[in-house]
């Protein structure tokens, strides 16, 4: 079966676009850079609606296009993967994605660097498509180095700013450590099966399990937990918000934090033949979702309030996804994409209303008259985000907290303290934003965004709100493939005990942020005055950023001092030793005093001996 013309187009378009922006538009017309971008995401938008309706039809595709890598008898070839997960987050990726692009041109208009940007940022949607729809592991990870490498030139956009550069280096060293994991266990699999090939190595390990999969396994996972932010390699992403908004929204709902749990679906045949990893996972995943909510709860940069939201959102995939619910983990993911898009554009709306690039709970409060439309988003990504029926969010939170009944009492109240806490950190959000009293805000100062940053924030809105009724449509389509089985990729019924719940969670968090926002105004401003300690340790979370920096001054202390062993004292003498032993060494082995009928008699010898070798 070959490939039809819209997963061509997933390539084609955004290739097409980048070439035609940098060498025909970006040197005459630097501002007319996005043009040919948006026309991109369009198609690509397009095609991959059209390639979810042709897998829920039916069609499977797993296609090799051609062999890029060969030594041998071993080849690694280029190819495309559609199946059910694939083309559901693929769908997400693009939608989402491209009213991003729309919002980042009305953003980032009067940028000097407007034509860099926007070329960086559709190398990072381009790299992300890559790697949903690649069939193998080893092109699975081009794509996803490709992913680190634009997250780094976006997150260090802004390059006359040191914390900006801070955060890119941050983060792209950070990802290091999963990507040499990721790389380890792509070598492993190399070595025993000789293939990397989803569907060929997945039936292979069912015959011939090989030696090393706890291993490759917990390599994979550790791959994943770095890119998806878990505990304990979470802390580059909060740092990250030094990028513009448009990159922090792209990055936490569609693209780069996604990846890590992609992956872990997309093995997850590896992942549950190795006893207790799964356990693992959620032990993992669960922890991180409680502790990043309680930071979040105390944070008061709107956008690191969301970063930190993320980092517990993808605590809470990562939890269903150990408890064997894949299908609620990508269900989750996909919810959160809606979201959580809309609750970074209506932060980068009011920091644009204000004149920021970013804004502090203190300068926002009482929004809510000078940004009507902007806070009507906000409240429906903030329902949403907390898990009320009939949002999207409600669907997928109720799954995670109904597989955490189904597991036991100890995941289920992790997944309830987590619910509960993110309906308190989006509540106190809102409430200090569009109502508080703030510190620094002037009346009237802020304004409502133009409409084009407006309407993309709200067709998101809209998503945020019924993306959720396709869930029965959505659970159909990730059945098809079964890749993982169908046992793990089914979605739960509704339960009223589940839905009584998760709503109690989530009203106990809101009343708790509305009784210390609105009942005690003072609250927010008081009590780190009163308790310096505390705030201290909430700045560093709760000690791990001292922990991590700890580290990384005797990783540098050991390198330097590795560096100063071997290259300054060992390796350099020996480098300048060379030249003074040259010439002694060249007298005392020359076989010629350097004339030329010594030479013409070697030469002459020479080709005598060869020529008798020759002759017998």
């Amino acid at each position: 079966m070959g490939l039809p013309l819209s997963a061509i187009l997933l390539f084609a378009a955004p290739v097409a676009a980048l070439l035609a922006a940098f060498f025909l538009v970006r040197p005459f017309k630097p501002g007319w850079t996005h043009w040919p971008i948006l026309a991109s995401c369009a198609v690509v938008t397009a095609a991959s609606v059209d390639l979810a309706a042709k897998v829920y039809a039916g069609s499977v595709f797993d296609v090799p296009v051609c062999a890029w890598m060969a030594a041998g008898n071993w080849m690694v070839s280029f190819g495309v993967r559609l199946d059910g997960i694939g083309v559901a987050v693929l769908t997400m990726v693009c939608v989402v994605g491209s009213l991003i692009h729309v919002y980042a041109a009305g953003y980032m208009r009067s940028d000097p660097c407007f034509s860099r940007f926007f070329l960086s940022f559709h190398l990072f949607f381009l790299m992300m498509i890559g790697m949903l729809v690649s069939n193998n592991y080893v092109q699975f990870y081009l794509f996803w180095e490709g992913v680190g490498l634009s997250s780094y030139l976006l997150i260090g956009f802004w390059t006359h700013k040191p914390a900006a550069r801070s955060a890119a280096l941050q983060a792209f060293i950070t990802n290091r450590v999963g990507d040499l994991g990721f790389l380890i266990a792509i070598l492993m699999l190399l070595g025993f099966y000789g293939d990397t090939r989803f569907g060929l190595l997945f039936d292979a390990m069912g015959s011939q399990p090989a030696p090393l999969l706890p291993l490759i396994g917990l390599m994979l996972f550790v791959a994943a937990a770095t890119k998806s932010a878990q505990f304990p390699l979470y802390f580059w992403l909060p740092d990250a918000m030094e990028g513009p908004t448009p990159v922090s929204a792209l990055m936490h709902a569609a693209t780069m934090v996604t990846a890590g749990i992609f992956l872990l679906a997309r093995s997850w045949p590896l992942i549950a033949a190795v006893p207790q990893l799964p356990t693992l996972i959620a032990a993992v995943g669960g922890g991180t979702a409680i502790f990043a909510g309680l930071l979040a709860c105390c944070q008061t940069d709107l956008k690191r309030i969301l970063a930190y939201s993320t980092v517990s959102h993808l605590g809470l995939m990562a939890l269903a996804l150990g408890l064997g619910r894949v299908g609620v983990a990508v269900l989750h993911l996909l919810m959160h994409g809606f979201f959580k898009a809309v609750l970074f554009l209506c932060a980068g709306n009011i920091a644009h209303g204000i004149g920021k690039s970013t804004a502090h709970v203190a300068e926002v409060g009482g929004l809510r008259r000078s940004m009507p439309m902007t806070m009507a988003c906000f409240v429906a990504a903030a329902l949403s985000l907390a898990g009320i029926w009939p949002t999207a969010g409600f669907f997928s939170k109720d799954a995670v907290i109904e597989a955490g009944l189904e597991a036991g009492p100890v995941w289920a109240a992790m997944a309830l303290t987590a619910a509960a806490l993110g309906a308190f950190y989006i509540v106190r959000m809102l409430l200090l934003a569009f109502y508080g009293p703030g510190s620094g805000q002037k009346p009237g100062h802020a304004h409502e965004a133009p409409p084009q940053m407006g309407a993309p924030v709200l067709f998101l809105a809209l998503g945020a709100l019924s993306a959720g009724w396709l869930a029965p449509g959505i659970g159909r389509l990730l059945a098809c493939g079964r890749m993982p089985s169908e046992e793990a990729l089914a979605l739960p019924h509704f339960s009223w005990t589940v839905f009584a719940l998760g709503t109690a969670a989530a009203a106990l968090g809101a009343v708790a942020a509305y009784v210390l926002t609105v009942g005690r105004p003072d609250f927010e401003w008081t009590w780190r005055r009163e308790y310096p300690r505390a705030a201290s340790l909430i700045e560093t979370d709760l000690g791990w950023r001292k922990v991590v920096a700890a580290a990384a001054f005797v990783v540098r202390r050991l390198s330097d001092l590795v560096g100063d062993l071997l290259d300054h004292r060992c390796w350099d003498g020996l480098i300048e030793s060379l030249p003074r032993a040259t010439l002694p060494l060249g007298g005392a082995v020359s076989l010629t005093s350097g004339r030329l009928s010594d030479h013409l008699w070697w030469i002459v010898s020479g080709a005598a001996l060869m020529l008798l070798a020759a002759l017998i």
